[in-house]
């Protein structure tokens, strides 16, 4: 006779049907965790729930037990670097987040270098910004978290709810539930005993030495990060003639989105003729100081093909405002570009940088070239900063920033959807006018 909870004859179980059967309770938050005396059994409902939201939105599904392993069934083998060392070392969650082979929509976020599930890592400040991250580009973030977790609470209020797999009714006090699963059979030990956890924590912990060697090489990225920003931080002040205004910007400042890779080039086959190459002439840490040396400096110049690329950098919290300009199939293109605009004294010498930025968010697709020029305006009127690539069948196509990697694009994604409009990533294609 089969068990209710073992039903892998239809290739699923029955923690899963239940993950399935709760998902749509779920549909109008941002971020949860899936709690549970269990990691397996919590972990296979919170697979399934991430199954079904997928179809419906971004989601990111990580591991804050260590032993979550119907995660990395689904994307990969565990190894030494996951969320915890993005948490203790500033990494983007990018760096970490594997892509689901059968779901594109879906991520796994694996746990990382022991410990994971401890109060430096569950009550960590950076889990109210990735929430927030989550929320502004529509997406979903799940993690899972053992019941006995120290700082459980404090990672629950950062998020929208739990929900509850197997745990008793007690244990609800002061935690917002937003469903709870029950197994069918009774169940020995509903918590497990500390003395059984605190001997896998003492195995981890020697894991943990063993992965420190390793561990190093990532907080040397880290410094280089800083040192990056420093260097950013010295030459981006404001630039602009006295007493011209800077150009209006209709809404607030970007905010920074701290969150994985939410969307995919449009247009992947266009790889090979992707125009890739470009010149980052300034960076400014307000969206007036760029546009108002666009104001300054896009008439009558080599600024065409101008746009400005709202990116965060490393780790960091802060979102710069990079003006960029051209689109080059190889790096002498942009070689050439560069020297035309110190020429030109609009970039002083010894600054300026020839960047490699594939990609960018694109705003019109297969238009006129005498419907570009109206677009365009369109477009900068709602505050954003687009710019025209014809295409070699002559056509056009209007872009908006510029970006060495999708990740970067997050911000002005998210500047896009609070504006009503879904953002669209795709390989920069075409020549300039």
């Amino acid at each position: 006779m089969t068990s209710p909870l073992d039903t892998r004859q239809t290739g699923t179980t029955w923690w899963e049907d239940e993950g399935r059967r709760i998902a749509g309770q779920l549909r109008e938050v941002s971020a949860l965790l899936i709690v549970g005396s269990d990691s397996e059994h919590a972990a296979r409902v919170a697979l399934a729930i991430a199954q079904v939201e997928s179809e419906h939105r971004h989601v990111a599904l990580g591991d804050l037990t260590g032993e979550a392993a119907p995660l990395y069934a689904v994307a990969g083998g565990e190894d030494a670097f996951g969320l915890s060392d993005c948490l203790r070392q500033g990494l983007p969650l990018n760096d970490i987040a594997r892509p689901s082979p059968d779901r594109e929509s879906l991520f796994v976020l694996p746990a990382g270098s022991p410990p994971v599930a401890c109060e430096e890592i569950l009550a960590h400040e950076r889990w109210p910004r990735l929430v927030n991250g989550f929320a502004k580009v529509g997406a979903l973030l799940m993690l899972v978290v053992p019941a006995d977790a120290p700082g459980l609470a404090t990672l629950a209020a950062a998020t929208g709810g739990t929900v509850l797999v197997d745990v008793p009714p007690s244990f609800a006090r002061g935690l917002k539930v937003l469903a709870t699963v029950t197994s069918p059979e009774p169940t020995r030990d509903v918590l497990r005993a500390p003395a059984d956890r605190g001997r896998r924590r003492a195995v981890l912990m020697v894991i943990a030495t063993l992965l420190a060697i390793a561990a190093a090489g990532w907080f040397a990225r880290s410094s280089i990060s800083s040192i990056y920003r420093a260097a950013i931080a010295k030459h981006s002040a404001p630039q602009g003639a006295a007493g011209t205004a800077p150009v209006p910007a209709p809404a607030a400042e970007i905010p920074p989105a701290d969150t994985v890779r939410l969307i995919d080039p449009v247009n992947p086959a266009d790889t090979s003729v992707t125009a890739a190459f470009a010149v980052e002439v300034m960076a400014a840490n307000t969206l007036a100081g760029a546009n108002s040396f666009l104001a300054d400096n896009g008439e009558g110049t080599s600024l065409n093909g101008a746009t400005v690329s709202p990116v965060t950098v490393g780790g960091s919290t802060s979102v710069w405002y990079k003006v960029v300009v051209g689109a080059s199939h190889d790096r002498a293109g942009a070689d050439s570009l560069l020297a035309a605009l110190r020429r030109e004294r609009l970039v002083r010498s010894g600054e300026g940088r020839v960047v490699k930025v594939p990609y960018a968010l694109m705003l019109a697709d297969n238009i006129e070239r005498t419907q570009a020029l109206s677009l365009h305006e369109s477009w900068h009127r709602r505050g954003f900063n687009p710019y025209v690539l014809v295409q070699h069948d002559g056509s056009v196509r209007l872009f908006a920033g510029a970006f060495e990697t999708p990740a970067q694009a997050a911000p002005l994604a998210s500047a896009l959807r609070a504006a009503g409009v879904a953002p669209v990533l795709a390989f920069r294609t075409g020549r300039t006018y």
